[in-house]
């Protein structure tokens, strides 16, 4: 947060995030957040060309990604952070949680935490802005109902280019609960993610029928 806040990540200004489903992941989104920026999911399995339109129309002034993709980026003017190779010099900024000083203006309620983009089936997709006055209203309203508590697990599978992400990977953060990130491969294959069920005592599972279907179809008995 605090390099995101040197390189001039403030509030309202669009982050792009290009990883993979991983620690890097969080911590990108953490990091975001905290400097008081709002990120742009950029997923590496969609089409070049569509990441290209989705850069282009949220004008990112930073793009987070990690090394093994910095050849796969589509052009743009943005500043790349690399979240591995550079978290060495990452590494030298001060670790507390104040990163705002003083005169530098908090984001507020209204200060967007998020854009998001639709799938354009209408027609071109377009980018939807989430400020933090809904994300928190959401996040509060599922922790009380369906709820959610700080024993439980929950096992996230859903990508950041769809919006209910931010109950997956916040919710449980927010009541101190734990959150198990499942690699794309493992989403999509249902042997391996009743496999990541059990071996993390999941508790909370959130998916779509076609990933319930697949739990199935792989002998998932339940739980």
């Amino acid at each position: 947060a605090h390099y995101l806040r040197d390189i001039g990540v403030g509030p309202n200004a669009l982050v792009g995030l290009f990883v993979d489903r991983s620690i890097d992941m969080m911590v990108g989104l953490l990091g975001i957040l905290k400097a008081g920026g709002a990120y742009v999911p950029l997923d590496p399995d969609y089409p070049r060309e569509r990441l290209s339109y989705m850069l282009a129309e949220s004008r990112s002034p930073v793009l987070i990604t990690q090394d093994k993709f910095k050849d796969d980026l589509p052009e743009s003017d943005a500043h790349v952070v690399l979240i591995d190779s550079d978290w060495e010099r990452i590494a030298e900024m001060q670790s507390e949680n104040r990163v705002f000083k003083s005169g530098q203006r908090r984001p507020g309620p209204e200060d967007l935490a998020y854009v998001i983009f639709t799938s354009g089936s209408t027609g071109k997709p377009k980018g939807v802005q989430v400020p933090h006055r809904a994300l928190t209203n959401f996040l509060v309203s599922m922790s009380r109902k369906p709820g959610v508590h700080a024993d439980d697990t929950l096992l996230a599978i859903t990508t950041l280019s769809f919006g209910i992400h931010v109950l997956e990977l916040y919710a449980p953060l927010i009541v101190g609960g734990k959150v198990v990130i499942a690699s794309r491969e493992t989403a999509i294959d249902g042997r391996q993610l009743a496999d990541a069920i059990a071996d993390s005592t999941t508790t909370i599972l959130q998916a779509t029928p076609s990933t319930w279907r697949l739990l199935l179809a792989a002998g998932w008995q339940g739980s």
